[in-house]
């Protein structure tokens, strides 16, 4: 199955255009399977007629696929947060709050698909705070006994999103994070920035896989198409569920 995550700004790209239908148009072009978006809707820019409310909503049904939304912000009835697209059903769906005082709302989105051959997937879809002192923060909630710890989650498991990591330096949260997971890109060996899209030059967006996930490859879709659409580039992980695992919480360290 191939994932996509990506942070699309709002459907506000860098041309100045707010259009979520190419949006939906590229999602297709990457013949993704799932799709974790972040920044899904736009608070605060005045409703217009042909605009929606709920970006989730409507992009799920220009697809023609199941959706999962986390709102963490809701201005004047318009909310905004992240959503998961997939083709495959979603059993289950849960959003975590994960704000720090004083800081902008933030969430994790939890999606459990309903795979094929009864196969199953927990994806968790987030977007990390700006200052480091808030992320590592959230990254110690990530992986708490009611997150990633969580001994119910015995399905293989990705971590996704804008983890908006600005130093290209191993920090805490990220010595933090590959304790218990793998870097998607760092495994197929094809690390590429995604932010910002017209010059990219920081690897803002990742995916991390634990041990029940089989990562076949991953890439940046770095085009015109997609440096006009948002102003980070989305990345792909092709990858392959290989079935129940132990929880993180009795010991399964990733690479």
């Amino acid at each position: 199955m191939r994932l996509v995550t990506w942070n699309i700004h709002g459907g506000h790209g860098t041309d100045g255009r707010n259009d979520l239908g190419r949006v939906a148009i590229l999602l297709e072009e990457m013949r993704c399977d799932v799709a974790a978006l972040q920044e899904v809707g736009d608070p605060h820019r005045a409703d217009r007629g042909n605009e929606t409310a709920d970006h989730a909503a409507w992009l799920g049904r220009r697809l023609g696929w199941y959706v999962a939304y986390g709102p963490n912000l809701v201005l004047a009835g318009r909310p905004y947060g992240n959503a998961i697209l997939s083709r495959f059903p979603i059993a289950h769906a849960h959003n975590y709050d994960l704000s720090v005082p004083h800081r902008e709302p933030r969430g994790c989105l939890r999606a459990d698909l309903s795979l094929p051959d009864g196969a199953s997937l927990h994806l968790f879809n987030l977007h990390l705070g700006l200052s480091g002192g808030e992320r590592r923060r959230q990254a110690a909630m990530l992986l708490s006994a009611d997150l990633l710890r969580d001994t119910a989650l015995t399905a293989p498991m990705v971590v996704c999103g804008d983890f908006n990591m600005w130093s290209p330096l191993p920090g805490p949260i990220l010595r933090l994070l590959r304790s218990h997971l793998r870097d998607a890109a760092l495994v197929a060996g094809a690390r590429r920035p995604t932010w910002p899209s017209r010059l990219a030059m920081l690897r803002l967006d990742r995916a991390y896989v634990d041990d029940g996930v089989e990562v076949l490859g991953s890439g940046v879709v770095n085009g015109r198409p997609t440096r006009a659409a948002s102003d980070h580039l989305p990345l792909w992980v092709d990858l392959l569920p290989k079935g129940a695992i132990r929880p993180l919480a009795v010991g399964n360290p990733g690479a």
